[in-house]
């Protein structure tokens, strides 16, 4: 693809099309001669590969075009998924966790022995509600393992001094969609450390990766907590047999079922 400009020995993440349907505060679908006889998303295949202005865009059109979809109604949103990720539909008024699609609940759930009382939901440990705490480079190091390739440089031709990617911002009361803005950094691809660290996540989320794999004992300890995987250690066990012992049983809980994986 000439979207993505590349490092010397990466190649792009398959980029998936897909109609859009934009919050109410954007405009619908732009009009333009191409997109005579055409779908929406053949046009869109057809700017990706044509239009210089689009592909200037990198991996914040990239982010754009893999937005936010409401698991209840299926209305699509083209804004990035980070800042707060308690997202209400305009549409039908569901609230869910953008990372993942799990319902946030504003009182008790069904959830077995859970006793949260307030607003609240529950993430896989997929979702980039708990990946957006990782560094870039253990990001990296997650999809190095797996062999998965992803970016690091900006396409040519990008500005790179503000993260151009679409947010929801809250602007005197009003939700407005404008650029993030925050100041790019180097081996980023032209994004912030925020929206870097969220195409990332979309990698690992699109090729179903296990980010438990690299948990410390601490992390394992932590999250066999909260899916309720029993985790104590037995009298005299080894502390490296008791963690591989916890990360076998950790890795048996499925990863989110909801958690939007890459499209084809």
């Amino acid at each position: 693809s000439s979207l993505l400009s590349l490092t010397s020995s990466l190649s792009p993440p398959p980029l998936s099309l897909s109609p859009l349907s934009l919050s109410p505060s954007l405009s619908l679908c732009q009009w333009e001669a191409q997109h005579q006889d055409v779908s929406c998303e053949q046009f869109q295949l057809w700017k990706r590969e044509n239009d210089p202005d689009y592909q200037r865009q990198g991996l914040a059109g990239f982010l754009r075009d893999n937005g936010i979809t409401c698991p209840h109604c299926r209305f699509q949103y083209a804004l990035t998924k980070g800042g707060c990720m308690h997202f209400s539909c305009s549409q039908c008024r569901y609230q869910f966790c953008s990372g993942c699609n799990n319902p946030f609940h504003t009182t008790a759930c069904k959830t077995v022995q859970c006793k949260i009382t307030g607003l609240h939901a529950h993430h896989p440990r997929d979702c980039l509600f708990y990946l957006r705490d990782w560094e870039p480079a253990r990001l990296q190091a997650l999809l190095q393992r797996n062999a998965v390739e992803f970016n690091t440089d900006p396409p040519n031709g990008t500005q790179t001094d503000a993260c151009g990617v679409m947010e929801q911002k809250d602007e005197g009361g009003q939700q407005i969609d404008s650029p993030c803005g925050v100041q790019t950094q180097p081996g980023q691809a032209g994004l912030c450390n925020k929206h870097y660290r969220e195409y990332l996540v979309s990698l690992i989320n699109g090729h179903t990766l296990d980010p438990a794999i690299l948990y410390d004992q601490q992390e394992v300890t932590v999250a066999c907590k909260r899916y309720q995987v029993e985790e104590q250690q037995g009298e005299g066990e080894d502390d490296r047999v008791y963690k591989a012992r916890l990360l076998k049983k950790l890795m048996e809980v499925p990863l989110g079922e909801k958690v939007p994986r890459m499209r084809n």
